[in-house]
């Protein structure tokens, strides 16, 4: 690749040379002389971290002086790896307003029952242009469009037209196609790659706040994190303390989406109660955290029938105005329960489990346990690590999920459907487990 000096491809003067081949970045020179499938990188990364191309690019050319002298000599290829480099590098560590990766600790409450396509609205909104003006959703870069070409598939982007080397023939369906009409079209990459139309995602439930806050100002509440890709199975340990690597939501996410915390591929969990001093520390046990009234989510096992008629939300559906009921933690004893799966037609896993609770009020409490909270989490151990021990029928339980109303007989009763579970060993019965289970030892 030939070197360039003070004139990028767009035609960007760099009256303010840095001397190293580069200009630097600026309102006159948004590209500061580089080439623009390094610019296409860092322009994505700019709007997904929140930061000014010109923040951006500076940083990029402070990078490369590490590895050259003369950065702006090197070959296209080798500056766009380089790109990567720091894309990755500064997502993980920097990423700027508030896309930045922060530590928030507490402790999960459990996992929900569904898990949902975070690319569902964007594909649809995509479609829609396309089908409105394709020409300038394929010129935006936000779709491509397959084409057949001498047995081969071939992609067109906003770059043109590029053979995917793929051959039709043994591949009906090219990478990462919707149907749309009679044509195949996908989601493109920032370097025009066709792109994922599917990211599924389940939220985790978290009870805590960013690390800081947390220590300092003791702001604590409830969060859901969303895990996608294959975290969506993420095993989780309910009510143990822990801290995990999140990025907040955007001063601008629309209400509904203010409490989530998005994640990364490499999501991780590092359990530690190390975050607060060796006095508070206690305060970190289920039993005492998810209990304290300033949350304003506990609420006693004979109020649950009080808090639905109190905080029972509405939603419109088919022209009729319906009610849901509230997120809360309650605690009660086990009379009865199911620990293996029980199949089921209204369960996303199809199966799920169930569990029954005592109230001197409202008489037994039935608990549905979705299949993907016993795919997550442990609901029916206590406590955790190699402590851990499955427990029994009459052991008091800490339950996390959603209250519902069921009608029995004319009578209307509270029921709950659990998203976690956790039982603390000190209250908990061991449950007898072993044993020769097979029919031989009757004979």
């Amino acid at each position: 690749m030939s070197t360039w000096e003070n004139e990028d491809e767009y035609g960007d003067i760099d009256e303010n040379n840095t001397g190293n081949g580069f200009g630097a970045a600026s309102e006159d020179n948004t590209n500061a002389g580089l080439p623009s499938g390094v610019i296409d990188r860092l322009k994505a990364y700019a709007e997904r971290v929140g930061k000014k191309l010109s923040e951006v690019i500076d940083e990029f050319i402070t990078m490369c002086k590490e590895y050259s002298a003369d950065p702006a000599s090197e070959d296209e290829d080798l500056l766009i790896d380089w790109a990567e480099q720091l894309v990755v590098e500064t997502r993980r560590a920097s990423g700027g307003g508030n896309s930045k990766l922060q530590t928030w600790v507490g402790c999960f409450l459990g996992v929900a029952d569904k898990k949902r396509d975070r690319l569902a609205n964007i594909v649809r909104a995509n479609l829609k242009l396309f089908k409105d003006d394709p020409e300038e959703a394929i010129s935006s870069g936000r779709l491509g469009v397959y084409s057949k070409n001498d047995g081969v598939w071939y992609l067109t982007t906003k770059e043109g037209q590029v053979s995917t080397e793929i051959p039709v023939e043994g591949n009906p369906t090219p990478p990462h196609a919707i149907k749309h009409d009679n044509m195949w079209v996908c989601l493109t990459t920032y370097d025009n790659k066709a792109a994922p139309s599917k990211k599924m995602g389940r939220y985790a439930y978290f009870l805590g706040g960013e690390e800081e806050d947390f220590v300092k100002n003791g702001n604590i509440s409830l969060w859901r994190i969303d895990l996608t890709g294959d975290n969506v199975y993420h095993n989780l340990t309910v009510g143990r303390p822990c801290k995990v690597p999140v990025i907040p939501p955007r001063d601008n996410a629309s209400e509904a989406f203010k409490d989530v915390l998005t994640t990364y591929d490499d999501f991780s969990v590092n359990y530690t109660d190390e975050f607060v001093n060796d006095d508070l520390r206690p305060l970190l046990a289920p039993s005492r955290f998810w209990t304290n009234p300033d949350y304003e989510l506990f609420v006693p096992v004979d109020s649950l029938e009080e808090a639905y008629e109190e905080r029972k939300q509405f939603y419109d559906a088919g022209g009729e105005r319906r009610s849901f009921g509230p997120l809360v933690i309650t605690k009660g004893t086990v009379t009865r329960m199911s620990t293996e799966p029980r199949e089921s037609e209204y369960d996303e896993e199809g199966h799920n489990y169930n569990m029954t609770l005592s109230s001197s009020i409202s008489g037994d409490i039935d608990c549905w346990v979705p299949g993907a909270v016993g795919k997550c989490t442990q609901p029916f151990t206590s406590h955790w690590g190699e402590e851990s021990f499955p427990y029994a029928e009459r052991s008091t339980v800490f339950v996390f999920g959603r209250i519902g109303l069921k009608t029995r007989d004319g009578l209307t009763t509270p029921k709950l459907t659990v998203f976690g579970v956790y039982a603390d060993p000190r209250r908990s019965r061991r449950r007898m487990t072993g044993g020769d289970t097979g029919t031989e030892q009757f004979n």
